[in-house]
């Protein structure tokens, strides 16, 4: 059974789990009335592509807290979030 392969688009980075393969976004949700903070949590694949804009491959290490990502990924059964690919765009220089 193929499972569809879903994307959440310029997300940012809240947290990396380097040992579970766990990474956490953040984005807003517009709801009628009301701006909802939500969390999605994804499991990285072994297989998992990481890829910055240029489309060099980045480790799972680079990737920060801050850092803005897309992410392909496919809802199993129980729930869980499995990202297949992973793209970085660049992070914003704010301060100089």
């Amino acid at each position: 059974m193929n499972r569809k392969i879903e994307r959440i688009s310029n997300v940012s980075v809240l947290d990396v789990e380097l040992a579970t393969g766990k990474l956490t976004v953040w984005r807003k949700k517009h709801e009628p009335g009301k701006v909802v903070d939500v969390l999605t949590t994804f499991f990285v694949a072994k297989h998992a592509q990481l890829k910055d804009v240029y489309g060099h491959i980045v480790p799972f290490s680079k990737i920060k807290p801050g850092t803005r990502v897309t992410v392909d990924y496919v809802k199993e059964k129980d729930g869980r979030f499995i990202a297949s690919n992973i793209a970085v765009t660049l992070k914003t220089q704010g301060r100089r």
